[in-house]
């Protein structure tokens, strides 16, 4: 099969969108909408390959084979049990040394920043080729609730993305960064929390937290607490149980006025605003 024969494939569009956030890693997709094209296992033999820019993203799993390609004067070295994204508009040349088994999600992001394209080498392929395999498999055959389903599987694939690339970002983060960071994800919404409470819980000064937040995040400590905050704060006043009091309470805040004035200055409105 010819992959400019491939990309012209167009599967069921799913009219569901959901919304994920990677802030570091193999793909930086911050928070984009997404749409699901189609699923499916493609096979091609050794040689070389022109594929065309196509209108869609794409996500794969390399069950067999390794392949070289090539973009513009740019080369990735892509090999077994790789997972690969390639950007919609995105056009290459494939070299393949040998025949190829490849399992392919193809999706509709709402925005077209994502320009490269990114390679992971996932710890436990054997789970990421059950998944794509999977979700393959569910949409080829359409049972009932297949939307839904091909949407948990793509959450899943993921989800063990994030974890693994979470996992390769701690081992070189500084141990007392990381001895923050957990305690600050666990801690944050109580307003005993401070930069001087983290302080003491890592054993540091406050000058040292600093310059660690400053190092690795390019902000202060409190700006980085404070963000946490706003962002529960958000997504509680969406739900329209809690007054603007209760909501800056959850949140870490001890004064509603001061719960205000960060959140405006954060999101550029007042918390009346999102309150529902």
């Amino acid at each position: 099969m010819e992959w400019v024969e491939i990309s012209k494939l167009i599967g069921l569009y799913l009219d569901k969108p959901i919304f994920f956030c990677y802030n570091r890693g193999m793909i930086d997709f911050n928070s984009y909408s997404i749409k699901i094209d189609s699923a499916f296992s493609i096979s091609w033999k050794k040689g070389t390959a022109y594929a065309q820019a196509r209108k869609f993203d794409a996500l794969s799993f390399r069950v067999n084979g390794n392949a070289l390609y090539r973009h513009e004067d740019k080369e990735y070295a892509v090999n077994k049990n790789d997972v690969v994204f390639i950007p919609a508009n995105y056009d290459y040349t494939i070299i393949a040394n040998k025949s190829e088994d490849v399992l392919v999600v193809h999706f509709y992001l709402e925005s077209t920043s994502l320009k490269e394209m990114e390679i992971f080498s996932p710890k436990n392929p054997d789970v990421f080729e059950r998944l794509f395999y999977e979700i393959s498999r569910v949409w080829r055959t359409k049972a009932t609730g297949y939307k839904h389903r091909m949407y948990s599987i793509f959450h899943k694939i993921l989800e063990q993305i994030e974890i693994q690339e979470e996992q390769k970002a701690s081992k070189t983060k500084p141990k007392k960064l990381q001895l923050a960071l957990d305690y600050l994800h666990e801690n944050f919404n109580s307003p005993q929390t401070t930069i001087e409470s983290v302080a003491a819980h890592i054993g540091a000064s406050t000058v040292y937290l600093r310059r660690l937040f400053k190092t690795a995040f390019n902000k202060k400590p409190l700006e980085y607490l404070n963000d946490m905050r706003i962002d529960h704060a958000i997504s509680l006043l969406k739900t329209g149980y809690y007054s603007i009091q209760d909501v800056a309470t959850l949140s870490g805040f001890n004064d509603a006025k001061y719960f205000s004035s960060i959140y405006k200055k954060r999101t550029g409105r007042p918390p009346s605003r999102d309150f529902k």
